[in-house]
């Protein structure tokens, strides 16, 4: 009997999925962060390996081969792939298919569209946007990470947010609500602290993107200038959306919102739907079917051209509820 396993693996924690092609749930654990552009490779095949003792723990012994995909943060544009899929080879306990490396994001889209067209807008700490077309491409605009891109992010929020407290500070903006908020934030008694704590390091990417809950925040309570770096944000996410559904080449395409920064602001999710609805109709909010981690799942039946029998799948979108 054949398995399919899925691996979902991010910067705060890695899941896996073991599913039979009967549709039975094998297997399932969650270990640390696994994204490669973070971790070192003696540290990725000791989570990796940890993950998947658990996940094999009970494997039935009729399963016979074992067809997988790895769906890893940082993983498309890491450098050493060749070195990780080598690695990935040795993890499995039964004979399989060279397993499948490729993105989270990409299985993401997977899942969310249950392997159909459509969109994916991803906003959090990061942003991207992508697309899936008829042929079954996938179209990427954006995610080049906070130095350069991911406009319309939580990091890119933060980064407004401090660049109107530096101004504000030295009086090229009028006194507000930057400053003090900002300097609380970081736990900094002055300016120069908190320049410090950035050139040191101490304040990174991911405690910037932190200050985009304050700035919706100060939106929703009328301080225009927050609203009005929301209002830039929602359109820069927008901007990506329409591009990718150009690229895409799709008529009317469900798009699937993704990402922190849309999950927990319904002020926010709002303001992006409303300029979506204005700059492509076409393009209509879709609730996921399936999450990312069974979306590593399809990408694994699909790589062993089963395709998606109709009872495994009534499993997978299960999995979604759970």
């Amino acid at each position: 009997m054949k398995a399919y396993l899925g691996i979902d693996g991010g910067g705060t924690r890695t899941r896996s999925l073991l599913v039979s092609e009967a549709g039975e749930i094998l297997g399932r654990a969650v270990v640390g962060p696994s994204n490669v552009q973070q971790v070192d490779m003696e540290t990725l095949y000791g989570r990796l390996q940890e993950l998947l003792d658990q996940t094999f723990s009970n494997l039935p012994k009729d399963i016979e081969y074992i067809s997988s995909c790895f769906g890893l943060a940082g993983a498309a544009s890491a450098k050493n792939k060749d070195e990780i899929r080598e690695m990935l080879v040795s993890l499995t306990p039964v004979p399989a298919e060279r397993p499948i490396l490729t993105s989270d994001a990409h299985i993401g889209l997977i899942g969310a569209l249950a392997n159909r067209p459509g969109l994916m807008l991803i906003a959090g700490t990061g942003s991207i946007c992508l697309g899936r077309d008829i042929d079954g491409v996938t179209h990427r605009t954006g995610g080049w990470g906070p130095a350069y891109d991911d406009l319309g992010s939580g990091s890119w929020i933060g980064q407004q947010a401090m660049q109107a407290t530096f101004q504000e500070s030295d009086g090229r903006r009028p006194s507000g609500p930057w400053k003090r908020n900002v300097l609380s934030r970081f736990r900094c008694d002055s300016i120069e602290e908190l320049l410090c704590k950035v050139k040191t390091g101490e304040i990174s990417n991911p405690d910037v993107s932190t200050l985009a809950p304050m700035v919706i925040q100060l939106a929703e309570t009328g301080v225009s200038d927050a609203d009005d770096i929301l209002n830039r944000a929602a359109q820069e996410l927008v901007r990506a959306v329409v591009v990718t559904h150009r690229k895409s080449k799709l008529k009317k395409a469900p798009l699937i919102l993704m990402g922190g920064l849309l999950d927990k602001s319904e002020f926010f999710r709002k303001k992006l739907i409303d300029t979506l609805q204005v700059a492509e109709p076409a393009v209509h909010i879709q609730k996921r079917l399936m999450s990312p981690i069974v979306g590593a799942v399809v990408v694994a039946c699909k790589k062993s051209n089963d395709g998606l029998p109709p009872e495994l799948e009534k499993v997978l979108v299960a999995e979604l509820a759970s």
